[in-house]
């Protein structure tokens, strides 16, 4: 534990100590008086300020029921004014003052009050707020065990749950509450509730702190302006921080010194601006949701030790000011959080017990989010590092880990991986293109074939069926004698062979009987080229240019299949024989093997991490 949190826990119990023996010194001089009587004495007082001590404010309903109404969530969508039913002008002080409520199951608040100044409650056992206005700043801090006062309230009193909440209010000139007890008859809880709360211009901030309460609730409020929001909470039972928005404030959230039967919810809010978070191991209910954060996460105990390691003349002891906390937080967010040693590591702890509740969770979507930052992190602190101490060790490390974050953020998504793969057979495909290899070499001779063929055709008077069977005539003679054969030795061959045969034969010749079926439908005019008429030379022309057209982009489609087939051997293998292409591209296939087999071993990697988490 930090000697800082050790020394403020032992001032902690030293003051809870000496506020114990005092409030039971000063037990016999409590008064009591109802709301009626409270709200009385505030208002006809002339001082400026309004102090009160050692008091119980017991509601009876018979005279109270216009000053305090029964707690609850009210409506959240209030319209604030200044036409409330009670305003007070004056600033308030209490000190040992306990709000006692004659039925526990019916909480009674403080309702529809203007606070035109400050308000300031000390040690107050229970006290509730709804749809008030407080213009000044509202205080209210406990540092004491509360068991006296309840056995002021109540002789008999059994575990009861106390209270400093406020619901469905507006406070103009921020909040601080801190709340902690020493016993557990008395442990408290935080509530804020659907309000509307303004940073303060003082550099006072916006606080909530509770050591050793029962539960601090802070839901469904809105934070306006720009200041520093602080929440810390240091062994309490239940921590729920949902629905609220945090606007432009930089927020410190701390819930430290947690057990495992804790639940901690922070969920579904809005955070405008940085957000520190330092919390011990959280068990599997906890729910902190990744999405909220906006990408401006940040340890706090990173933060602290990189300002502690600044040296005198760039620091200054302590960062009050907003202003002063938000232009450092942009140098840290910049680069100063991986070049110091102590705040990477705090960052990288930060998001690894995550990344642990995370799993424990099952939530894969957001354990890989969180890896993959955590990687980010690492890739930029590998770059650091190899700006300070430039040898191929660092340099490998960093480039290896920019390479897995393009390929497959760092073993994440295998489908990035399979992407990225087919991008690199593509691009060798299209270096193959434009160099000759044996895969092409039939291509070369069919195109000379083809301009001999139409040459031969528009100087004979015979239509271009007849020069393409005349070209096969040889095959044909082969075909037929197939035929021939089959047909006299059906006496001496078993009469399924010779039927089968006649298909093999059909299936021979259906090549060549479509391509003259085709040559001889389209062969429109015959006769020599050069003895057409100039109408004739026109019609021509189209149908041998269409033809040679069709030739070339067959031809084209099966280079291309050649390229494309040759890239994917070469990325696949490294040992598929002798390559069938010569000159520089031969290298690159073997370059282009290497890259496969890196790439597709990651691949594999990367695909069996998916499938076993």
């Amino acid at each position: 534990m930090p000697l800082s949190r050790i020394l403020r826990k032992s001032l902690l119990t030293t003051v809870a100590l000496f506020s114990v023996s005092l409030l039971f010194a000063q037990t016999s001089t409590f008064k009591t008086y109802s709301h009626t009587e409270f709200f009385r004495l505030l208002t006809s007082t002339k001082d400026s300020v309004f102090r009160l001590e050692n008091a119980i404010i017991k509601y009876n309903p018979s005279t109270d029921a216009s000053f305090s109404a029964t707690s609850g969530n009210g409506n959240p969508n209030r319209t604030f004014s200044d036409t409330d039913s009670l305003v007070i002008d004056k600033a308030i002080i209490l000190n040992n003052v306990h709000f006692d409520h004659s039925d526990r199951r019916q909480l009674r608040a403080l309702h529809h009050i203007v606070f035109t100044k400050d308000v300031m409650l000390r040690n107050t056992a229970s006290v509730i707020f709804t749809q008030c206005t407080f213009k000044g700043r509202l205080n209210i801090t406990s540092g004491e065990s509360m068991s006296a006062a309840i056995d002021l309230l109540d002789i008999n009193s059994r575990l009861v749950t106390l209270s400093a909440s406020v619901m469905n209010s507006k406070l103009e000139n921020g909040i601080g509450i801190d709340m902690g007890t020493t016993d557990d008859k008395t442990r408290s809880q935080i509530r804020v509730v659907n309000s509307e709360i303004w940073s303060t211009n003082q550099n006072r901030g916006i606080r909530f702190g509770g050591i050793a309460i029962s539960a601090l609730t802070l839901r469904g409020n809105s934070f306006y302006k720009e200041g520093k929001i602080n929440i810390i909470t240091t062994q309490v039972d239940a921590v729920n921080i949902s629905g609220n928005d945090f606007g432009d404030n930089i927020t410190e959230i701390q819930i430290l010194g947690t057990e495992d039967l804790n639940k901690s919810t922070i969920e579904e809010n809005t955070f405008g601006n940085y957000v520190f978070l330092d919390f011990d191991q959280l068990n599997s209910s906890s729910t902190l949701q990744w999405s909220q954060w906006s990408n401006k996460l940040f340890s706090s105990s990173g933060f602290r030790d990189y300002q502690s390691a600044l040296p005198d003349s760039l620091r200054t002891s302590r960062i009050i000011s907003y202003e002063e906390t938000k232009a450092a937080l942009i140098v840290y967010e910049a680069g100063l959080l991986i070049e110091s040693s102590k705040s990477y590591k705090e960052e990288v702890k930060l998001r690894g017990k995550l990344l642990d509740l995370y799993k424990s969770q099952h939530d894969l979507e957001d354990v890989n989010i969180v890896y993959i930052e955590m990687k980010d992190l690492e890739t930029r602190r590998l770059a650091y590092l190899y700006s300070q101490n430039s040898t191929f060790n660092t340099f490998f490390k960093w480039k290896v880990n920019q390479f897995l974050k393009s390929f497959s953020d760092y073993g994440t998504e295998p489908s990035k991986a399979i992407t990225f793969s087919v991008n690199v057979v593509f691009l060798f495909a299209f270096v193959y293109l434009f160099f000759p290899n044996s895969w092409d070499e039939q291509g070369k001779h069919r195109i000379l074939q083809r301009f001999n063929f139409f040459q031969k055709y528009l100087r004979s008077d015979a239509g271009a069926h007849k020069f393409y069977l005349e070209e096969r005539r040889k095959k044909h003679i082969d075909y037929q004698k197939f035929k021939e054969s089959m047909d006299e030795g059906q006496l001496e061959l078993p009469k399924f062979f010779v039927t089968w045969s006649k298909p093999v034969y059909n299936a021979a010749m259906l090549r060549t009987q479509l391509s003259t079926k085709f040559l001889k439908s389209t062969d429109l005019l015959s006769g020599k080229w050069n003895e057409l008429s100039i109408k004739q030379k026109r019609w021509k022309n189209i149908q041998i240019g269409s033809f040679l057209i069709v030739g070339i982009a067959y031809d084209i489609i099966i280079r291309i299949l050649n390229a494309l087939m040759l890239s994917i051997n070469a990325f696949t293998t490294l040992g598929f024989g002798e390559i069938p292409i010569k000159g520089l591209p031969r290298y690159l296939a073997i370059i282009q093997g290497f890259i496969g087999w890196f790439m597709l071993t990651i691949f594999s990697v990367s695909l069996i991490s998916q499938l076993l988490n």
